[in-house]
């Protein structure tokens, strides 16, 4: 009997695993598509000799490469890894200095995107966009946080000063796109 509940717990612990890595893989693809999406109006904006469908296919080449580097920040290290100041400031280097900023837009807002699809959803009634926000809020606190710890943690020395510059080319800008073109601070800033 014992057998059998020290099995179901490893499954039952497993598929949780899995989950909250899927659910923090959606909330970065969520994010990133955001960014993406302001990115291609932009670009569109500038009036560049570009087709349309040039401007859209950059914004999607920019969208995958980021999710990819995103992932691969937190995808393959531990759940629950243990943030330790002293061996951040070891690894300081420029993907150290980007990862934190750029992760943190894009993982805000993916939850801010899911909270207003939400509040689409939903009755309209003086309390959607409030539980919609509540919801945002537990879907940023259940799987950003623990995103954004598990990134941070998992950070190795850098080699070189120049090893995280190609990955900041391309998270640095989709940051501050999240930041500043996704998230609603617009409204915020003079």
């Amino acid at each position: 009997m014992r057998a059998m509940l020290a099995f179901t717990d490893r499954v039952a612990g497993g598929v949780a695993r899995g989950a909250t890595t899927l659910g923090q893989c959606a909330l970065v693809a969520l994010g990133v598509h955001l960014a993406a999406d302001s990115l291609a109006g932009r670009l569109l904006g500038l009036e560049l000799p570009l087709p349309v469908s040039a401007s859209a296919w950059a914004a999607l080449g920019v969208e995958l490469l980021a999710i990819a580097l995103f992932w691969d920040s937190f995808v393959l290290s531990p759940q629950q890894p243990r943030l330790v100041w002293r061996r951040f400031r070891a690894v300081l280097g420029i993907r150290a200095l980007v990862l934190p900023f750029s992760l943190s837009g894009v993982l805000l807002a993916g939850s801010w995107s899911l909270s207003m699809a939400l509040e689409d959803l939903l009755p309209a009634s003086p309390w959607a966009r409030p539980a919609a926000a509540l919801v945002g809020l537990a879907v940023c606190g259940r799987f950003g946080w623990p995103a954004l710890l598990r990134a941070l943690a998992c950070l190795e020395p850098p080699k070189r000063w120049s090893e995280g510059l190609p990955a900041a080319l391309i998270l640095t800008p989709i940051g501050l796109l999240a930041w500043f073109g996704a998230l609603p601070l617009s409204w915020l800033l003079p």
